[in-house]
């Protein structure tokens, strides 16, 4: 995930990668196959009310990028114009994350990560990546019900025999569906084939050099980018960052990671809530109670008063949707109170908050930029896409059951669902157009490198190996909880710097998060 937040769990959706290219141009990061002259991007009104003050448009890049002169697929595009043209810089381009992030429609809510200053000087476009959204969508199902159908056989956490077995069965027949449903572009689909359209979109718009923020997976793409093309990156930021070598080599390896990110949010998580104290719903030996739950919910699903049957899968996925904003704590904390008093029989006065209104099995929200026709699960469908291209994973179906429990002996809350969460790609096509480095290439500009503390998705090691893995880079760090950089005006005030002057904070330099898990009052 991202950075719309919907309650996604490791089997619907899950919050990038880096890929390969030819074999040629893999010897000699930045070669690039020779094609057609790029043709302007044509803009117009949007249609679409969430976007009724921006321009749209479509672009059309090569199916293959091998083949510059062969099939097509479409890219869907939104833009903000600069407030004040006559001092405009440029474009920058924007990726919320996912892989199977949508980025046009965010161009409006998004555009509140930049300050005014930003928005003034650069036009802000937004793009689905392809395959995604409103970009030539791969679809597995041909309805929701169908997904549905075999979403429900599916278990975030299987603990018994048969949910195991009905989990990485499901898995396995939803990439045979892809196979047979989604396509040509189904092969196409890695993150080496984003970072090219990336760099026609940036000549379409007539930007000598590329502008980019990149969040979660955005920041493989960015990253990707940056080493494909070094000479031309003018300003990239990469916020809620991935490892670029471990994601595309090690993938496996990077789960494992990842599950611990999540752990250690957790943990700082529960520790913030009792230093709280009356400030925190679930205050007092919160890791504790905490377990006590877990334990319980183990053993099978409970009904509780307003908020019905409560699972492990359900406990899981309140978890873990809120250790994305911290602005969500405190009612995540009134959730896990009110479920911990029905749990242990005890009188409450905890209401069930609206982290407890997710569904026992997350789903997506709509991946088509709510249009009427919308098929629920193209997010869904092109996170395996992406992910399965990119990276290697265990081919035989039957490791993944003891690959769980390993995970699940380090990380007790996170580490089965993250073992779980890419089954469907032991059997996923194969295809070698992906990128794996070498990261290390000298670009043009140095690229600024962001990470909170405690991101759980994309954890703060993780932007030091980014860091340290990029040819020319620099770390800002953000003391604080959630998932990318947010509610920090000194991480904003360095994004402007950056963005408009080249402006790089000093090495070291450390922000501070403007809001606190649990405020008084």
């Amino acid at each position: 995930m991202a950075v719309r937040f919907s309650v996604r769990s490791p089997l619907v959706a899950r919050a990038g990668v880096a890929l390969a290219v030819l074999v040629a141009a893999a010897a000699v990061p930045g070669a690039a196959v020779a094609a057609p002259a790029v043709a302007p991007i044509t803009w117009a009104a949007c249609t679409e009310d969430w976007l009724v003050e921006y321009g749209c448009a479509t672009y059309e890049v090569p199916l293959d990028h091998d083949r510059p002169r062969g099939a097509t697929t479409t890219i869907a595009l939104a833009r903000r114009p600069a407030d004040d043209p006559a001092r405009r810089i440029g474009s920058i381009f924007f990726n919320p994350g996912g892989p199977g992030g949508e980025g046009r429609s965010l161009v409006s809510e998004r555009s509140g990560l930049f300050p005014p200053e930003v928005l003034a000087r650069f036009d802000i476009i937004g793009f689905d990546p392809r395959g995604v959204a409103a970009s030539d969508p791969i679809e597995c199902f041909s309805s929701d019900a169908e997904a549905e159908e075999l979403l429900a056989q599916m278990r975030l956490l299987p603990l018994t025999q048969e949910t195991i077995t009905s989990t990485v069965r499901a898995n396995l027949a939803y990439t045979e569906s892809c196979k047979r449903n989604a396509g040509p572009l189904l092969r196409h689909m890695s993150t080496v084939n984003v970072a090219k359209d990336l760099d026609l979109l940036r000549q379409a718009v007539g930007d000598d050099s590329l502008s980019y923020l990149g969040l979660s997976y955005g920041t493989l793409i960015g990253a990707t980018y940056a080493n494909l093309f070094p000479d031309r990156v003018r300003a990239i930021i990469l916020d809620g960052n991935v490892d670029p070598d471990q994601r595309t080599n090690q993938r496996l390896a990077n789960k494992f990671d990842r599950a611990g990110g999540f752990e250690l949010a957790l943990r700082h998580f529960l520790a913030e809530c009792d230093a709280a104290g009356p400030n925190c719903a679930f205050a007092g030996n919160a890791r504790a109670k905490l377990t006590a739950i877990q334990t319980r919910l183990r053993q099978g699903p409970v009904t509780l008063p307003g908020l019905g049957s409560v699972s492990i899968d359900l406990l899981y996925g309140i978890v873990y949707g809120s250790l994305y904003e911290v602005a969500s704590f405190p009612d995540t904390a009134e959730t896990l109170q009110f479920v911990y008093d029905g749990i242990t029989g005890k009188a409450t006065t905890a209401r069930p908050s609206r982290a407890a209104g997710a569904p026992s099995l997350p789903k997506v929200p709509p991946a088509r930029g709510w249009l009427a026709d919308a098929y629920t699960y193209n997010g869904n469908d092109a996170f395996y896409a992406v992910n399965c291209a990119d990276a290697p994973l265990p081919r035989n179906p039957a490791q993944y059951p003891e690959i769980a429990e390993a995970f699940e002996a380090a990380h007790p809350t996170f580490g089965r669902g993250e073992a779980f969460g890419e089954v469907g790609c032991a059997n996923w096509p194969r295809t070698e157009e992906r990128y794996a480095g070498p990261w290390n290439a000298d670009t043009a500009r140095t690229v600024l490198v962001v990470n909170p503390t405690y991101d759980p998705a994309t954890r703060y090691s993780f932007a030091v190996r980014m860091t340290r893995q990029l040819g020319n880079a620099r770390l800002l760090t953000l003391d604080g909880f959630g998932h990318t950089s947010n509610h920090s005006v000194c991480v904003t005030n360095w994004y402007t710097r950056y963005l408009i002057d080249g402006e790089l904070p000093p090495e070291g330099t450390r922000c501070a998060q403007d809001l606190e898990p649990f405020p008084a009052g």
